[in-house]
């Protein structure tokens, strides 16, 4: 590169430099291509966020999730893993038992198949129940990003997740609930 002026040189590589250093910090995933991987909240925290991008070339997503504590310190008790809850290529239809919420995810990937078995960490919000539970529709599109928030005062109690073989990815739904003490009158009611 030529430079007729020093600074302006020195501008055009620290604005390259940075510029390095977002991409590489973008790129930065909790999840690697093809491989297994199990993310649990801290002690206490939920899901409250999922990230993920599709790469063709491994015909696999990374994954970012982030976790937070619950309205009013609600405890979290009782946590057990579900067990891989479908079989490579077919659909994960999900739900925490009870009044479960889901705070962990575990996935193992198969490059014949190229896809995942899916597992989930649930925790029981001691003296809470869920409640107003919805489906969101599909979050993503194949070979497109993933990019979903729980909502304030909602967390995550189930996912729903389509194979597709001609794109060799997944699409991915949620199903979340409010949650209110086992004393009030939201026990039982589901809408």
């Amino acid at each position: 590169m030529l430079c007729l002026h020093h600074l302006r040189c020195i501008t055009h590589i620290t604005i390259l430099a940075l510029l390095v250093q977002v991409s590489r910090a973008a790129d930065t995933w909790m999840t690697a291509l093809d491989t297994y991987f199990q993310i649990a909240c801290p002690t206490g925290q939920t899901i409250k966020h999922l990230e993920s991008v599709h790469d063709n070339t491994h015909e696999d997503r990374v994954w970012n999730i982030s976790c937070a504590r619950l309205p009013n310190w609600v405890d979290l008790t009782e946590c057990e893993w579900s067990g891989y809850q479908n079989n490579y290529d077919e659909t994960v239809i999900f739900q925490c038992p009870d009044d479960d919420v889901i705070t962990g995810i575990e996935s193992i990937h198969d490059n014949s198949k190229e896809d995942r078995m899916w597992s989930f960490q649930c925790c029981n919000p001691q003296d809470y129940v869920t409640h107003s539970c919805l489906y969101t529709p599909f979050m993503n599109t194949y070979d497109n990003l993933l990019n979903y928030r729980v909502p304030v005062d909602y967390v995550l109690r189930g996912v729903e997740s389509i194979n597709d073989e001609s794109h060799r990815d997944r699409i991915f739904k949620f199903e979340i609930c409010k949650l209110a003490p086992a004393d009030s009158n939201t026990h039982g009611i589901v809408g």
